[in-house]
C-alpha cells in the first residue's frame, strides 16, 4: 500500500479496530475540507516519459503540500 500511496501523491491510512477507522474518515474529512486541487495540461506532447512533478508555496501560512512524484506522458511514437 505504501508503494502505491507514495506514487499517486496519496495517504495510506492504516487501522486495525473501528476506532483506527473513525479517525482515519475524520482525518479525510477534515483534509477534503481544506485542500486545493492545482491541476496541469503539459505542452511538451512529444516528449514521452516520466516527467518530475515539483510545487513550491511561498505562504508561511501553508502547512503541508502533498503531491504525486511526476507522471509518465506517451507520445504517438510510443
Amino acid at each position: 500500500m505504501t508503494v502505491f500511496t507514495q506514487g499517486t501523491g496519496g495517504t495510506e491510512y492504516s487501522f486495525y479496530r473501528g476506532p483506527g477507522l473513525e479517525q482515519a474518515i475524520e482525518d479525510i474529512g477534515e483534509q477534503v475540507h481544506s485542500e486545493y486541487i492545482l491541476s496541469y495540461g503539459p505542452n511538451n506532447q512529444e516528449e514521452g516519459g516520466f516527467h518530475q512533478i515539483s510545487v513550491e508555496v511561498a505562504s508561511p501560512l501553508v502547512k503541508r503540500v502533498q503531491t504525486r512524484p511526476g507522471y509518465w506522458l506517451a507520445t504517438r511514437n510510443q
